[in-house]
């Protein structure tokens, strides 16, 4: 690949609000006439076509397709090269703007020669690396007459997002979170996320919050206790108990009576689960399925619930969602086998392993073995044309049925969410009719999840979407209660310590608790504390966890906003000195101010103490339209 370094910008920064990775590279190549636009564009549309979904992004597919029609209109390099890995970014699941290009020539980054700065908005920094990288390749095999792999590569980037992005549940509560202007931070490199600031955070991992009890974790993981809880409230559940091995299976069954089911204690994702068993050769088999696929030696066996599969999701004291399993058949055709015939099935790009694919990979294992015997046929049989072969009864959650669900249902899901303890709960039921009562179904509640997956109601294959991540944003900030602290931000100069010193004091009068990042160090209440941090953008994401504050000065430095971005997720409040800037601004210091300016929000407000007619100018073109601005510093310290 050329001569290229990658700067990631956090922050609000000279081009945007939200954070971005700018990628360097030299500015003769970046020149360079790209004639073949139009076949890139005709690739991407006809892989569009072919392969039109995605589980990551509701805007995904269109910002794909835009990025795809514009391609045309462009003949340089830089242009083609910027919009083709925003093109990939969007395909991972991260779409960004496409109304403008953001890129410029700058001298001296590579060496001394003059080079082309492209930039992309940014969610994961390794994820928009790997898109330009793609975009590369991509230019590289136009260039040089050669194929390119598209469908691999996007396979590949596609699972590549799934380990360094959040999940598909978290993304969902960030997306109603962001509609309700409530701000967040990714805390380690899993799922643990802080939604709001200082004295207003709350916290979550995956579908799961800070309220989430241990002990309803404990009971939930516990399907013997849970199930003995449930029944004495009077929630229909399967009769069973737990197994030492698979001769103490055969006798379990023979106790609860056929059919019966065998599957781990801690059944996630299906995994280890065999249904509908009657014999002793079946269930001797599945309980070493149910320990091989399980990977536990905590095996139960259950009476057998007729019906459908579906999940029923708790938030609070509300059942928001539901969600309808499917059976995984194979139509014969009178000349091949059933492994053939699901290999065929596999090839549907919706498809794979990773738990973000919409639909799981068919495999040969020895829960379908036991199934295709039932029917009296093995991997290499060949079903008659059109004959429809079971392989798997329990599939993926593919279909919304939240309207549909009985009201009585939705109680008793309720109740039994609010019996094991937990706020956010996914009950696994087994029902013919989702609509009826369960008792008069012989339905069953089978399993309550902790920290269920969000996807199936997200973004259901079939049926509407439900807002179940405004449901959890709802349940954690209710009542529209505050999310955000108070940031403000003093730009350095000569006499910036002096402004600091003076609301530092207001503050204190008001008896706030208040945090501090300046010149290198932070602390709170007048006191430095060791963060531990190697910068002032890590120190104020270190003071936004601080559980007891209100508010976060914040010394903002022109050079650093100006290369780096600026050091805080925004400032709500802005106070520019007059001595910020000589007489000549550079352009690194005014690009550092438009850093900072694109730092303050809509409602925020600037204080300018007396600029000069220019940088005045700079700030008006830079801020956007409903921040409040004044060239005076009246008021500036009544926060």
């Amino acid at each position: 690949m050329f001569e290229h370094r990658f700067v990631s910008l956090l922050g609000p920064n000279r081009w945007s609000h939200v954070p971005m990775l700018e990628l360097h590279y030299r500015e003769s190549l970046a020149l360079q006439p790209v004639v073949r636009a139009h076949s890139m564009s005709s690739q991407l549309l006809q892989f569009l076509a072919s392969n039109g979904y995605t589980t990551t992004h509701p805007q995904s597919v269109r910002n794909a397709t835009e990025i795809a029609e514009s391609l045309p209109a462009h003949n340089h390099h830089s242009d083609v090269f910027l919009l083709v890995a925003k093109w990939f970014s969007a395909m991972a699941g991260v779409p960004t703007q496409t109304n403008r290009l953001e890129k410029e020539l700058r001298t001296g980054a590579l060496e001394s020669e003059a080079t082309m700065v492209v930039s992309m908005e940014m969610e994961e920094c390794e994820l928009s690396q790997r898109c330009f990288e793609f975009s590369a390749d991509f230019l590289e095999s136009f260039e040089n007459n050669q194929d390119f792999p598209l469908a691999s590569k996007f396979r590949e980037l596609f699972d590549f997002a799934d380990d360094v992005r959040l999940g598909p549940s978290s993304r969902a509560i960030l997306r109603a979170a962001r509609r309700r202007d409530i701000p967040y931070m990714r805390l380690n490199r899993g799922s643990l996320v802080q939604l709001g600031e200082g004295k207003h955070q709350r916290r979550i991992w995956t579908a799961e919050t800070d309220a989430t009890s241990a002990i309803a974790e404990a009971i939930a993981s516990d399907k013997d206790l849970t199930k003995r809880l449930l029944r004495q409230v009077g929630v229909p559940v399967p009769h069973g108990r737990q197994v030492a091995n698979a001769e103490d299976a055969w006798i379990a069954a023979q106790e609860i009576g056929f059919p019966i089911v065998v599957k781990p204690v801690n059944a996630n994702h299906q995994r280890g689960i065999s249904i509908e068993l009657y014999h002793r050769e079946e269930i001797l088999k599945a309980y070493d399925w149910a320990v091989h696929n399980g990977e536990t030696q905590d095996i139960m066996v259950e009476q057998f619930a007729k019906g459908y599969h579906h999940r029923l999701l708790v938030v609070g004291n509300r059942m928001v969602a539901a969600a309808k399993g499917h059976s995984e058949t194979v139509t014969g055709d009178g000349k091949h086998t059933i492994v053939e015939l699901m290999e065929e099935v596999n090839k549907d790009p919706r498809r794979g392993e990773a738990y973000t694919d919409p639909l799981d990979v068919l495999k040969l294992n020895a829960a379908v073995m036991i199934e295709l015997k039932k029917q009296g046929f093995d991997a290499d049989s060949i079903p008659a044309d059109g004959q429809i072969v079971l392989i798997r009864r329990t599939g993926d959650l593919t279909t919304d049925c939240t309207d549909q669900v009985h009201p009585d249902l939705a109680e008793q899901a309720v109740l039994a969410a609010r019996v094991v303890g937990l706020d956010i709960a996914g009950l696994d039921i087994l029902a013919t009719d989702i609509s009826q009562p369960l008792e008069a179904q012989s339905g069953a509640v089978v399993e309550v999840n902790a920290g269920p997956s969000l996807s199936p109601h997200v973004s259901p294959l079939f049926g509407k979407p439900q807002k179940v991540g405004d449901a959890i944003v709802d349940l954690l900030f209710p009542n529209d209660s505050p999310s955000r602290i108070q940031l403000i931000g003093i730009v350095q100069s000569r006499s910036s310590d002096l402004l600091v010193e003076q609301l530092s004091a207001q503050l204190r009068l008001r008896n706030l608790d208040f945090g501090m990042v300046s010149h290198g160090q932070a602390g709170f209440n007048g006191r430095i504390v060791d963060t531990g941090c190697e910068n002032d953008a890590s120190r104020v994401v270190a003071l936004l966890g601080n559980p007891i504050l209100s508010a976060l000065v914040i010394h903002v430095d022109l050079e650093t906003s100006a290369n780096l971005g600026t050091c805080a997720p925004r400032l709500d409040w802005l106070i520019v000195p007059r001595d910020v800037f000589p007489e000549h601004p550079t352009n690194e210091q005014q690009a550092g101010l438009r850093a900072i300016i694109h730092a303050v929000p809509p409602d925020g407000q600037i204080f300018c103490d007396g600029l000069p007619e220019s940088v005045w100018h700079s700030i008006v073109d830079s801020k956007q339209s409903s921040t409040k601005l004044q060239n005076t510093l009246d008021g500036a310290f009544e926060v």
